[in-house]
């Protein structure tokens, strides 16, 4: 058998520079809503330490699990959402950012309303 006849390894495609940019557009945009989530937990942790020790009383160890879960939630959603739709078409990785985000809005609404209860 000669080299010219001999059949040759396939050789592996490299996507392009920019072959993945969708999916990066589609990641930074819903991780803007996202970051405005943790923001507004954030803001919520501090403005309700700050209300609480004008009037000189403590958040119960209920109020800060339930401020600190709303501070981790949107983190965790998002890691979860971006790992799901990783090796998924453009619609199909959108689809999972606003369904964690939809997840996330709705948990926080219900945490805030947990916290005057506790």
């Amino acid at each position: 058998m000669t080299d010219a006849a001999a059949p040759r390894p396939a050789e592996p495609k490299q996507p392009g520079r920019y072959a993945s940019w969708p999916a990066l557009a589609i990641g930074i945009a819903f991780g803007l809503f996202y970051a405005y989530d943790l923001w507004e937990a954030v803001g919520n942790v501090l403005s309700l330490a700050g209300v609480a020790s004008r009037f000189g009383i403590a958040l119960s160890a209920l109020a800060w699990i339930i401020l600190v879960l709303s501070i981790l939630l949107p983190i965790l959603l998002f890691v979860v959402a971006l790992r799901l739709g990783r090796s998924r078409n453009y619609l199909v990785q959108a689809l999972f950012y606003l369904v964690g985000l939809t997840v996330s809005a709705a948990t926080y609404l219900s945490l805030v309303a947990l916290i005057a209860l506790a």
